[in-house]
């Protein structure tokens, strides 16, 4: 047997083990089989395993009946798996990572459709997607309409922002309403601007711990 093979083997009831301990005495016993065995079905398939633990222990920390944190499990393992599937149809080369999976999983939990997931993961298919995804996300929750979101941010990483900067897109886009324009217009003044979209503003040095990028909030209605 070869050596990689036998660590592997050794440290999959290691850490299932782990997984097991975390959730004792803060999820209810009668759940927790569950739990676990759902949390190894991931490991065999090569998904990630700690969303259905978070999952879990939420359930434990609001005191929910152990059917529904069960439940809960159950459909997250459905929901990373969707996922996993979405990368695939979007050409990913496989094999996906936990970080992807748990990327699309998040970028879907926030109510992007799955095309324009599919769209932003096949427009920039060698580089994480993390951020493009969470700008997307920031304006689709500011009632902008996500398919004319995720043009701007592939848009803007085709001309090289990447990272933090393509958030800065976004923050660019709700200052623009903000300063009265319409969604529509604000879209089209940051996409002019693009690749020069400025960083907002740094927080004084009291309030850095927390900060969050401004303008985010108040903004009129579609």
């Amino acid at each position: 047997m070869r050596p990689g093979l036998i660590l592997v083997l050794l440290a999959s009831p290691l850490a299932a083990q782990s997984e097991r301990d975390r959730l004792e005495g803060r999820v209810p016993a009668v759940a927790i089989p569950t739990v676990d065995s759902l949390v190894q079905l991931a490991t065999r398939e090569d998904l990630p395993t700690e969303p259905l633990v978070q999952k879990a222990l939420e359930g434990g920390a609001k005191h929910q009946p152990a059917v529904r944190i069960a439940a809960a499990a159950q459909a997250m393992l459905g929901q990373l798996r969707d996922a996993r599937a979405l990368l695939v149809r979007a050409g990913d080369a496989p094999p996906a990572t936990a970080a992807e999976v748990t990327t699309i999983y998040a970028a879907l939990k926030r109510g992007l459709p799955a095309p324009v997931v599919e769209r932003i993961v096949a427009a920039l298919p060698h580089e994480p997607r993390g951020s493009a995804l969470h700008a997307v996300a920031d304006l689709a929750t500011h009632h902008f309409e996500p398919d004319s979101a995720a043009a701007l941010i592939i848009d803007a990483a085709r001309q090289g922002l990447r990272g933090e900067r393509l958030l800065d897109v976004s923050t660019a886009v709700l200052h623009e309403v903000q300063r009265g324009h319409s969604r529509a217009e604000a879209v089209a003044v940051v996409r002019r601007q693009l690749p020069n979209v400025p960083s907002p503003p740094k927080p004084a040095g009291a309030s850095v711990a927390g900060a969050r990028r401004p303008g985010t909030t108040a903004l009129p209605p579609p």
